[in-house]
C-alpha cells in the first residue's frame, strides 16, 4: 500500500524535522501508516537539509509505517556529491540523469494522501 503525505507551504521559524513528524503523526495517528510505503511532499519537505528529510523518513517507522521516501533533487545530489563512495565526474553526472527519473510519476495513484499545511504546524 502507498500513502503520500503532502506538507503545503513554508513551516515558521524555528519549526524542526520532527516538528513536521509529530504533526503528521497527530493528523493520521501513531497506526495511520500501517501497512504503508509513504511519501512524502511538499515545499516544506523540499525545504529541508538531507538531516532534516533523514529525521522524517526515519519517523515514518512512527506512524506505523513499512518505509518514508522523498524524492531526490538537488538537495539529494549537492548531499551525495563529492562523498567517499559516490561516483565521481561523469559518472555522477550519469547518476544524477539517473536519479532525476526516480520520483513519483505526476498521476500516480496512492492508497491514501494525507495533506497539511504547514502554516498549522506549531
Amino acid at each position: 500500500k502507498t500513502m503520500k503525505i503532502e506538507v503545503k507551504g513554508k513551516v515558521a521559524p524555528g519549526i524542526t524535522a520532527k516538528d513536521i513528524v509529530l504533526a503528521i503523526i497527530g493528523e493520521t495517528t501513531a497506526a495511520g501508516g500501517t501497512g504503508y510505503v509513504v511519501e512524502f511532499c511538499g515545499e516544506a519537505i523540499t525545504d529541508l537539509s538531507m538531516e532534516g528529510r533523514m529525521t522524517v523518513c526515519n519517523m515514518a517507522i512512527e506512524l506505523g509505517a513499512k518505509a518514508g521516501l522523498i524524492a531526490p533533487d538537488e538537495t539529494t545530489f549537492e548531499y551525495i556529491k563529492g562523498r567517499k563512495f559516490s561516483p565521481q565526474g561523469a559518472d555522477f553526472d550519469a547518476a544524477v540523469e539517473y536519479w532525476k527519473t526516480l520520483k513519483t510519476d505526476d498521476d500516480a495513484q496512492f492508497d491514501a494522501v494525507v495533506t497539511l499545511n504547514a502554516a498549522d504546524i506549531k
